[in-house]
């Protein structure tokens, strides 16, 4: 399983991309076509890597991946949950553990922990979306389950860190 969780990774980050704007990443900010927000990049081993329609995605250690990403068009006005779900397209066998509305940037949020597969491949996932100024935020947490609770504060600190100031 080991050597199936890069690829795994990487299809998740392709499955969660949509249509995120292209941009830069500077001192925790990053600014695309249409958006700025502010995220604190993971502490400890992370590396940011690129995955094609993603804003910023980092890789840890032990196959662990946190992407951030953004669209602000085309996207009409769904719920959180809605919006949730449509992350999970694509996914089996899913279970929704734990489902949380929160505060961030200003907005109210939505926290859902699954436990799903993927192609056969066991994952443990928190998605965190809100909805800002036309936008839609999402933040994604996605581990092999055996290592999703070693690495969960991580991914709460960079949720915790965003801040969406408003559209360009």
């Amino acid at each position: 399983m080991l050597r199936a969780l890069p690829l795994l990774s990487s299809s998740l980050a392709l499955a969660l991309a949509g249509c995120a704007s292209s941009g830069t990443y500077r001192n925790g900010v990053f600014e695309g076509s249409h958006v700025v927000y502010r995220v604190e990049a993971p502490a400890g081993g992370w590396r940011l890597v690129s995955f094609s329609g993603n804003d910023l995605a980092w890789g840890g250690p032990d196959g662990v991946v946190i992407a951030v990403n953004a669209e602000c068009e085309d996207h009409g006005d769904p719920s959180l949950a809605v919006l949730t779900n449509h992350l999970l397209i694509g996914f089996e066998n899913r279970v929704i553990r734990e489902r949380e509305s929160l505060q961030i940037s200003g907005r109210g949020a939505l926290r859902t922990r699954v436990a799903a597969t993927l192609d056969g491949v066991p994952v443990e996932m928190e998605l965190t979306v809100l909805k800002k100024d036309g936008c839609v935020y999402d933040l994604v947490y996605l581990a092999p389950p055996h290592r999703f609770e070693e690495h969960l504060s991580t991914y709460r600190r960079v949720v915790a860190s965003f801040d969406a100031p408003g559209r360009r």
